[in-house]
């Protein structure tokens, strides 16, 4: 990294700071709700001003306009980077760029220097710019960051990261990038994620299985299929891609095989693992499938991907939100791998008002967006 990394949250929060200063990006004010449902958290984030947000993004909706013929292509805001958005340089073939366009404070990118497609599988580099940032942002200490506390990097010590690959992932950007935002300590330890690895199997919904040597759990009480595994604290960027590449057989596996439970895809998978394993992947080819990645400094997951957009109401309905004069319609919930965080953003009165007053409709709504569990009270494997 050029900078330091025990300067790392600093540097992104000064950076972050001076941006928003100079109108370089646009932050969206949210309100922000805590929820539970049979034990998982979520954070519910409602933000009307998504719905201006521009093409490549969430959209207004409104049924009298039809899409052009022939749409501009979007341009490519990774090469060159905004100056005025540029953190620094990762070693070998990555930089840090901050999002035009945060709903949380100093949320940043990791992006390639050159051209790589977003649809092709991660490579070591990519894993290794995962573990340098993670670990340069949670290493800094009170008494190495710059800056006072209204600049976020001294409450904010922990990183949630994310990947999304394929139509129904929640990406909008060809060129090849993961996505991190700040949170502070205690929204890190409430999400179901970190809660995962709290309990031991077979308590609180936690299944634990093996695929070869590598242990996988997921949370049964989550709607939706997803594996994670535990990230060493000496883990190599090597070892972190075998490991991604694991999770990725087992989401393709998941998709292949709907209507097989989750823990008999894990036994599956490990029967199959010698003949899996030794087919090489090519690296080159987009992966015919969508998909969600997060990471944490402890922890690693994938959600394989059935739909981008779920509906807390019918989406005919009238959502009452009016955008540059025209009524829209309810537009859903778009959903990337903050999904796996149980972070989840509404952009109207209407669907917020539901959701809150039926905890229960997000996580049936959320579980929407893959591949649904058959039984959530198996026991560990």
């Amino acid at each position: 990294m050029a900078a330091s990394t025990t300067s790392l949250r600093s540097l992104v929060f000064s950076t972050y700071k001076r941006a928003a200063t100079a109108g370089a990006l646009t932050f969206s004010e949210t309100e922000v709700h805590n929820i539970a449902h049979d034990g998982i958290n979520y954070q519910i984030r409602y933000a009307p001003n998504l719905l201006k947000k521009p093409i490549g993004a969430a959209q207004p909706q409104n049924p009298s306009h039809s899409a052009p013929p022939n749409p501009t292509p979007k341009p490519n805001p990774f090469l060159p980077p905004n100056p005025a958005l540029y953190v620094t340089a990762i070693p070998r073939s990555h930089y840090l760029v901050l999002n035009k366009f945060p709903v949380i404070p100093g949320h940043f990118i990791l992006a390639t220097n050159d051209f790589e497609k977003q649809s092709c599988p991660l490579a070591v580099g990519d894993l290794e710019g995962v573990l340098s940032v993670l670990r340069g942002w949670e290493t800094d200490s009170s008494e190495q960051v710059d800056g006072g506390d209204d600049d976020g990097a001294k409450e904010y010590r922990c990183l949630y990261g994310f990947f999304n690959s394929g139509k129904e992932s929640g990406a909008s950007q060809p060129h090849r990038h993961l996505q991190f935002v700040p949170l502070t300590r205690s929204e890190m330890d409430g999400l179901w994620a970190t809660q995962l690895f709290g309990s031991n199997p077979g308590e609180n919904g936690v299944v634990e299985g093996r695929i070869g040597d590598l242990k996988v759990r997921y949370q049964s009480k989550v709607m939706y299929k997803h594996y994670f595994t535990r990230i060493p604290s000496d883990c190599k960027p090597e070892e972190l891609w075998k490991m991604y590449s694991t999770l990725l057989s087992l989401a393709e596996y998941t998709l292949s095989h709907p209507t097989t439970p989750a823990d008999v895809v894990l036994k599956e998978v490990n029967e199959q693992w010698d003949t899996i394993s030794t087919t090489q992947r090519p690296m080159d080819i987009d992966v015919p499938f969508s998909y969600n990645m997060s990471f944490s400094r402890g922890w690693m997951g994938i959600l394989p991907r059935t739909a981008e957009t779920v509906y807390v109401v019918d989406q005919d309905e009238d959502s009452g939100a009016v955008v540059d004069g025209f009524a829209i319609k309810c537009p859903g919930l778009n959903l990337n791998g903050t999904a796996m965080a149980g972070m989840t953003l509404i952009r109207t009165r209407k669907e917020m008002d539901v959701v809150l007053a039926d905890p229960g409709r997000i996580a049936r709504t959320v579980g929407g967006i893959g591949v649904p569990q058959q039984d959530t009270n198996r026991a560990s494997l």
